[in-house]
C-alpha cells in the first residue's frame, strides 16, 4: 500500500473524527492516488485509524503529519486534502486544512462529498 502511494507520486488525503465505542476518538486516514498500474485508476487506500487525544485543528494536524513521516510518505507530495465541515478541520485559522496548507500551499482542500 504504502509502495504503491510512492510509486504514484502525488495523493490526497481524506480524514474524518469519529468515537469508538468507549468515547475515545478515532482519526479514520484515507489516501487517495491516481495509480499507474497497465491502466490509471483512482484508488483509495485505508490507511487505518489514530487516536485522537484531542480534536484540535493543530493537534489532528500533528497527528498525520507525523504518521505520514513513520510511513516515510513525504507531505509535499500531498495534493489535496478533504474532511467535513467541522471549524476544528475546515477553519480558515487555525483549523487542520489551514495547518496543513502551511506546511505545502500544494495540499488543496476539496469539500468532502458526505459533508456538504
Amino acid at each position: 500500500m504504502v509502495e504503491a502511494i510512492k510509486t504514484s507520486k502525488h495523493f490526497s488525503i481524506i480524514l474524518d473524527c469519529t468515537p469508538d465505542l468507549s468515547h475515545v476518538e478515532q482519526l479514520s486516514v484515507i489516501v487517495r492516488i491516481v495509480s499507474l498500474e497497465d491502466t490509471p485508476q483512482i484508488k483509495e487506500h485505508f490507511m487505518g485509524f489514530l487516536v485522537a487525544e484531542e480534536s484540535t485543528g493543530e493537534s489532528l494536524s500533528s497527528l498525520i503529519l507525523k504518521r505520514l513521516e513513520e510511513l516515510n510518505i513525504p507531505f509535499e507530495d500531498c495534493r489535496g486534502q478533504s474532511y467535513d465541515n467541522g471549524a476544528n478541520m475546515k477553519g480558515k485559522n487555525k483549523g487542520v486544512q489551514a495547518r496543513l496548507l502551511q506546511q505545502n500551499s500544494r495540499a488543496f482542500s476539496v469539500p468532502c462529498g458526505a459533508h456538504t
